[in-house]
């Protein structure tokens, strides 16, 4: 375990986003509806994220992503 996940731990800091959000916001941003300028603001600010402020951006474009199966795009059709 890294020495600097303790210490933020223990200080009350709040934790940076971790490589696997980094990559599951990455991977949404690609299928999101977001204006480009909004996309490029999110890229750029990516690695000072917290922990709990990535788990919201994920949420949020999950929320908006344009379904690529046909079935999903049926059920969000008629949710």
């Amino acid at each position: 375990m890294d020495d600097k996940f303790l210490d933020e731990l223990i200080n009350g800091e709040p934790l940076l986003c971790s490589a696997v959000q980094m990559g599951i916001i990455e991977s949404l941003l690609r299928i999101s509806p977001l204006p480009t300028e909004q996309k490029e603001e999110i890229y750029m600010n990516l690695d000072s994220y917290s922990e709990e402020e990535a788990n919201d951006l994920i949420y949020s474009l999950k929320q908006d992503v344009v379904a690529t199966d046909p079935r999903d795009q049926w059920k969000r059709m008629f949710n």
